[in-house]
């Protein structure tokens, strides 16, 4: 007896102890949310595995489902920091790689790429385990589709909130995952990106619901939603087919140079730098024979500055001959310079009297940390213990729209530039498109320019590329993408890929890209009205369940 006694003496103890079963559980949970981060990561870097992102989220709502929202909480961090990490894996080798071109060592910039690495990392988490906490209160206080309307709402608002500011960086949203599938692509024109990313969470959350309730109606209402949404964005591509074949078509072309970085050396030569403007014109000529008659070379095709306070420097008047000789517009990557301030500028050549409106723009949403460091003006000692490049870039304040009048083209063309790191931003390339000036219409045709030679043969070209898609989409806009060392790409509105020249090909690309007028619905309400119903719809969810709880 007395053995017996102690024995259950022991073993009480323990008994009353969660611990044990907490960290059982906590394993679990952390192999959910990374199985989670696979299934959402892998589409970014094969599209055609899609439909895992209809599903994906899923083992993260299950791990998030717990009794203990710390559980919940570092479960959501896990999957964060495992998803984030896939994504920006190629942030290490391309901070490193910047050394010959910073004020820094070799040595440093490991480690300044390690450093920015996890500092990426934690910012994008933060958000993922933000959404985790509201996840857990969801599906304590709500269920079936009032729980699915409230995840999908809280994941629109986590990807919005982590894309503004200035340390907004909307890489990997949920609605990329989807390039491939051109159908439900096509709701980004009526509700944008996050629009999507939301009904994609809501779709997840669907399916979670049936395995948390065994209740066949969500599995069915989940099948429906995508089966519905995939119909009606069907429906949706084909009427804008059929407004496309009656649109005015022009001939386009991107020009993909196929420069690295090494341009950039300081010890250039100037026989070198005359190598990359004859084949940058000649590659545009071959462009012009086959009927081009926009032609867009990369961001900082010309590896110096083309303008210095209104004097033009070299290459200008090549380019400005050709333009006239061969009666079409070129878009040229260079930088410009005014009162000692130097911009990253697209300028824009063309025949006499054939441009109005801007004839250059300044890249306004710049890199931070890449092509400025933030806060310098206020905290000084930032531009000495932080790497960065001897010539910081100044960001631009034009919104202005190019208007061409080519000979012999039906229609006017009123263009807009967007350069590199700008076109992860649904909201900046609809201002940029939509805003008119006090004498033109909105844009009816998107150039977006940029160079990932930076980035190396990794995922950070390809998904850069992927997101022109969705730009052209949402916009109903054709786009010209030049990239230097690639992916250059012309995009049709619906988002079909006309041409494509691969990463580090030397090649042209030349497609008939109709030009369309009327807006879409995304390019007229923006996204402001869809975060306003995601907020308006978490609370009343969490409300009215919080309310039935209670009852």
């Amino acid at each position: 007896m007395g053995r017996k006694e102690s024995s259950a003496t022991t073993k009480e103890p323990m008994a009353r102890s969660p611990v044990p079963a907490l960290a059982t559980v906590e394993k679990r949970k952390v192999s959910l949310a990374i199985v989670s981060a696979i299934c959402l990561s892998l589409p970014l870097f094969i599209p055609a595995t899609f439909p895992l992102a209809w599903f994906g989220l899923v083992f993260l709502m299950a791990a998030i489902n717990s009794s203990h929202w710390k559980v919940a909480l570092m479960a959501s961090s896990v999957f964060g920091l495992a998803f984030h990490g896939a994504a920006n894996y190629w942030l290490v080798p391309t901070v490193a790689g910047l050394e010959p071109y910073t004020e820094s060592q070799n040595q440093a910039m490991e480690i300044w790429a390690i450093v920015a690495f996890v500092a990426l990392l934690l910012w994008q988490s933060l958000f993922a385990a933000i959404f985790g906490l509201i996840a857990w209160s969801v599906f304590r206080f709500a269920r079936g589709i009032q729980a699915a309307v409230g995840i999908g709402s809280a994941w629109l608002l986590m990807e919005w909130l982590r894309s503004i500011g200035i340390f907004g960086y909307p890489w990997a949203l949920l609605a990329s995952t989807q390039v491939a599938f051109l159908p439900l692509v096509q709701w980004v024109s009526f509700i944008g990106s996050f629009g999507l990313s939301g009904l994609l969470a809501f779709v997840n959350a669907l399916f979670f619901e049936w395995l948390r309730f065994r209740d066949r109606r969500f599995l069915l209402a989940a099948f429906i939603s995508l089966a519905s949404l995939s119909f009606v964005g069907w429906i949706e591509m084909e009427r804008m087919k059929a407004v496309l074949r009656k649109s005015p078509h022009l001939t386009v072309a991107a020009v993909q140079g196929n420069f690295g970085k090494e341009r950039w050396r300081q010890d250039v030569t100037f026989a070198e730098l005359e190598e990359i403007l004859r084949t940058h014109l000649r590659l545009s000529e071959q462009a012009a024979k086959r009927g081009a008659r926009l032609i867009v070379w990369s961001e900082t095709a010309l590896p110096w500055s083309l303008r210095e306070d209104g004097r033009w420097g070299y290459g200008a008047r090549e380019i400005q001959a050709f333009a006239n000789k061969k009666k079409v517009a070129l878009f040229v990557g260079a930088s410009e310079v005014r009162s000692g301030k130097s911009y990253n500028a697209c300028f824009v050549f063309a025949p006499e009297k054939a441009l109005s409106g801007n004839e250059t723009y300044h890249k306004i949403r710049l890199v931070p940390f890449g092509e400025y460091i933030p806060g310098k003006e206020i905290f000084p000692w930032l531009g000495k213990i932080l790497p960065h490049t001897p010539v910081e870039t100044t960001s631009g304040n034009s919104w202005g729209i190019t208007v061409l009048n080519l000979e012999n083209v039906k229609v006017r063309l009123r263009v807009t530039t967007a350069i590199c790191f700008e076109s992860l931003f649904p909201f900046h390339l609809r201002k940029l498109v939509s805003i008119p000036s006090s004498q033109f219409s909105p844009a009816n045709l998107l150039v977006i320019i940029t160079n990932d030679s930076w980035f190396g043969n990794t995922l950070a070209p390809r998904h850069h590329a992927r997101v022109a898609i969705l730009r052209a989409v949402e916009l109903r806009r054709g786009v010209v993408r030049g990239a230097g060392t690639g992916i250059s790409e012309i995009v049709s509105p619906t988002g079909k890929v006309l041409q494509m020249a691969d990463w580090n090909q030397r090649r042209i690309i030349v497609a008939s890209l109709p030009i369309v007028i009327a807006r879409s619905v995304y390019q007229i309400l923006g996204d402001l009205p869809f975060v306003a119903f995601s907020l308006l719809a978490l609370a009343l969810t969490l409300f009215r369940a919080k309310s039935k709880g209670k009852d």
